[in-house]
């Protein structure tokens, strides 16, 4: 293949990362469309990547058939990679991910264990010249784009269209270069969606049909043809219908499918108003034949909606699509497109039927031109050159394609268009494209003023709000879903697997009235106790204990039973707030800790162990980090006259230990679980990595993640190291101030703590914490002074530290989470057999 405009060099192949999968982007969405489920896709973008990664799986966990979305934020759309390294160095928010600025081992980590065959992701970016996004997204394993070298030249630059037919045509032979390795690359036009919400159908068609042909001519084997949700659902069936027609005959050789996008234009602004422009796309998607939905949500209108308003969309669109299809009326189209519903399979007898049939005739939408105009302009622009990319730079430069409003240089700016009082889109002036009186539409409408446009801007966002204010306009079922709280018709596995949950709408009532983040999956307790995938946990997490008490026994260690209420707690609980008791009269704890009575009980034994439960009201926001719990266990051992490197050596030990008796008893459970236990082959050769604080700081700052250097690694930090690594590995050294006051100070660095965390790979987090304590009873007193602890509320441990408990040191594991790293669970409730989540009310 040969370059663009120029003779450009022919692109050498590009062998995917092994993590891309072999199935396909395309292969996945017609697989659904063959089981007659549509598609829902989200927009999201974040630059941080561990938020990225937990909306990826949110995604995939939604009740609905999925794929996911890594949008891309501006710099790296526009190509100015050094600003978005200053921002990320700098902690400077972006609006998206910055695909070819993070290392490529840090997105192989978002993706690893989230993006395979059943869950295929897509780059969304916006970018005329994509070179440097498809190199960065083909490095990482991700072989599924879209754009165009139209629709995202035109309306988002000012790059010629020259420039970016070239770009796009680079980065076409890029994608196709995979191919090679048996890799199915996958791009996505985006000419449908071409000032959406100006253009009338037929210009977004063409366009739409236009770039997939230039797609084909570039090597790409798999492509899907986008279009806009307009303001007139009759003429949007007639331009969806058009569209999955020309595309069966101009692109026999291609897998394809139609992707349908919500409303781009200006977005009701109350939620009902929202919701059911939402469920009216879901709907015209089944009806028309599209086999994927790109959705919107509630917050469109006002700001950056959260992971959970995007699975809420998600599972609306979902819900109101199974509706849909289960309507008694067929629905067809012609040529590859399948009928959507969860229930195609009963009708795949009538859909033989019904794909006889002309398509508008088998929707009973009336045919208004749409498909002439269309017809007129591909011809038009393909009679111009036998290279598709030379003819749309002649046809832009001859008026035969005009989109109106568009400003670029390159774009004539002569057509014109108005909104008909039923939603219809007209054109007022065709300019020079080669469609005047093709669509028998009676006389051209004026041509809009300021006033006419702003008024034509906001007619969808108008319409929806005023219907969403009338009950009578809100069917049944949406009512009913809006007085319940829940979605109507939401499908549900019909098979427990482990990541099935209930939910209630998708954010959760709390105990005091406010929500709890969406992302925060609600076991139902029933098919989780009876899951086959619980059952394995449970058994992983009850071979891991018998394996603890078994190596910590033959080490001399004796299991004490700890208290679950005391006058005090430990204070250092990050976050998390204590649960009073009132224990005949005096205010009692619960648990946060046995770390106090843990070193008391050395006045009885030298070496101590206990599986002691905790208590911890996190914050709401840990709902959804999929790594905390409202309640846990912890493998508390203490040991007097121990070193803060004792304490290491006996974790590693402890660890190894567990790891390896628990995979030589339970090889079926890993089985079920999927849980490939080649993954512990550099656990179990019982050397953990080691880095100092200050030392994880200077790669987390690297990576662009702004830790402070003066607290704990955050939540986000710790599992981002964790997830570039193959093996646990431990942080030593933690600055002064950052943790409790028993953690004793290094004589011979003032400042720092000897003290751990043992942080798990493949991007798990934290399994433990431990430290050498101090003894001293004057230390400790000033270290409470300076924690801002009363030393007179920890009267008993005080009065037993000033007479004589032994220095120590010790650590707690945490149970769940070390079940949930062994055992490859998604979230650490599924290491529970009643789990509490933050916020989340529960047996």
């Amino acid at each position: 293949m040969t370059g663009a405009g120029g003779g450009a060099g022919a692109v050498p192949a590009v062998r995917p990362d092994a993590a891309a999968s072999s199935c396909g982007f395309g292969a996945f969405v017609a697989r659904a469309r063959a089981a007659g489920t549509l598609v829902v896709q989200p927009r999201m973008g974040m630059a941080d990547p561990l938020r990225m990664r937990d909306g990826l799986r949110a995604t995939r966990d939604a009740e609905a058939v999925t794929v996911g979305t890594v949008t891309l934020d501006s710099y790296t759309r526009t190509g100015d990679l050094e600003a978005a390294r200053r921002a990320l160095a700098e902690g400077v928010g972006l609006n998206g991910y910055p695909i070819a600025t993070h290392p490529a081992d840090t997105t192989r980590a978002v993706l690893r264990g989230v993006a395979d065959a059943r869950f295929p992701v897509q780059v969304r970016h916006g970018s005329a010249m994509p070179e440097h996004i498809v190199r960065a997204l083909l490095a990482v394993g991700l072989d599924a784009t879209e754009g165009g070298p139209v629709s995202y030249c035109l309306p988002y630059s000012r790059t010629p269209l020259r420039e970016a037919v070239a770009a796009w045509q680079r980065s076409c032979e890029l994608l196709a270069s995979t191919r090679e390795y048996g890799a199915e690359p996958h791009l996505e036009t985006f000419g449908g969606c071409l000032m959406g919400q100006l253009c009338p159908p037929s210009l977004l068609i063409a366009v739409s049909v236009l770039e997939a042909l230039f797609f084909r001519q570039h090597g790409l084997t798999s492509v899907s043809l986008s279009y806009a949700q307009q303001a007139d659902p009759r003429q949007d069936e007639e331009a969806l219908t058009v569209l999955g027609r020309l595309a069966g005959e101009l692109l026999p050789d291609v897998d394809h499918h139609v992707v349908l996008y919500a409303y781009m234009g200006v977005f009701p602004r109350s939620p009902g108003g929202a919701r059911l422009l939402l469920e009216d796309a879901a709907r015209l998607a089944v009806r028309a034949g599209a086999a994927r939905l790109i959705v919107k949500t509630t917050a469109e209108a006002h700001r950056i909606p959260t992971v959970g308003e995007n699975v809420r969309a998600l599972e609306t669109a979902a819900a109101a699509a199974a509706g849909e299809g289960s309507r008694p009326a067929p629905t067809a189209v012609r040529g590859p497109h399948a009928v959507a519903g969860p229930h195609a399979a009963d009708r795949l007898d009538r859909l033989d039927r019904f794909d006889r049939l002309d398509g508008l005739e088998a929707l009973d939408v009336a045919d208004t031109g749409i498909e002439a105009e269309a017809r007129a302009l591909i011809g038009a622009v393909l009679e111009l050159d036998a290279d598709v990319g030379r003819a749309l730079v002649r046809a832009f430069a001859a008026g035969y394609l005009d989109v109106p409003y568009c400003l670029h240089p390159d774009n004539a700016g002569r057509a014109r268009t108005s909104l008909a009082s039923d939603g219809r889109l007209l054109w007022s002036s065709v300019g020079s494209m080669p469609i005047a009186g093709l669509a028998d539409d009676g006389p051209r409408p004026p041509i809009l003023g300021s006033a006419g446009l702003i008024s034509a801007l906001s007619h969808v966002q108008r319409t929806y709000d005023d219907r969403a204010a009338d009950p009578s306009a809100v069917a049944p079922s949406a009512a009913a879903a809006a007085a319940s709280g829940g979605v109507p018709g939401t499908p549900r596995t019909a098979a427990y697997d482990v990541h099935a949950t209930t939910r209630v709408g998708t954010d959760h009532m709390t105990t005091d009235g406010h929500t709890a983040p969406a992302a925060a999956p609600i076991p139902d307790p029933g098919r989780h106790l009876t899951a086959p995938a619980t059952r394995s946990a449970l058994r992983i997490q009850h071979q891991l204990l018998f394996a603890a008490r078994e190596f910590l026994r033959g080490r001399g260690f004796t299991e004490l039973l700890p208290p679950i209420i005391g006058p005090v707690t430990d204070p250092g609980s990050r976050g998390s707030k204590q649960v009073d008791v009132d224990f005949y009269g005096h205010r009692y704890k619960l648990m946060t800790s046995a770390i106090l009575y843990k070193q008391a009980s050395l006045l009885a034994f030298d070496k101590i162990f206990c599986i002691a439960p905790n208590v911890r009201l996190e914050p709401l926001e840990t709902a959804g980090t999929s790594r905390h719990l409202a309640e846990f266990h912890q493998l508390d051992v203490e040991m007097a006259g121990a070193s803060r490197d004792d304490a290491v050596r006996l974790v590693e030990e402890l660890v190894v230990h567990m790891v390896d008796s628990t995979i030589r008893e339970l090889p079926k459970e890993f089985a079920e679980l999927g849980r490939d236990t080649a993954a512990f082959t550099e656990l179990l050769k019982g050397s953990f990595g080691r880095m100092q604080h200050n030392e994880a700081v200077a790669e987390l700052r690297g990576l662009g993640h702004p830790q402070s250097p003066d607290a704990e690694l955050d939540w986000d930090g710790e599992a981002l190291l964790s997830a570039r690594r193959d093996r646990p590995f431990f942080v030593t050294d933690y600055p002064k101030g950052s943790r409790g006051f028993y953690d004793r100070e290094d004589p011979e660095r003032p400042g720092l703590l000897k003290n751990f965390d043992l942080i798990a790979a493949e991007g798990y987090g934290e399994l433990c914490s431990g430290s050498q304590r101090t003894n001293d009873y004057a230390e400790i007193v000033t270290r409470m002074r300076e924690t801002g602890e009363n030393p007179q509320k920890y009267r008993w441990y005080l009065d037993l530290v000033r007479e004589g408990v032994p220095g120590s040191a010790g650590f707690g594991i945490g149970v769940e989470r070390l079940t949930r790293y062994v055992a490859g669970l998604d979230a650490v409730w599924q290491a529970s057999a009643f789990p509490k989540l933050a916020g989340v009310v529960s047996p």
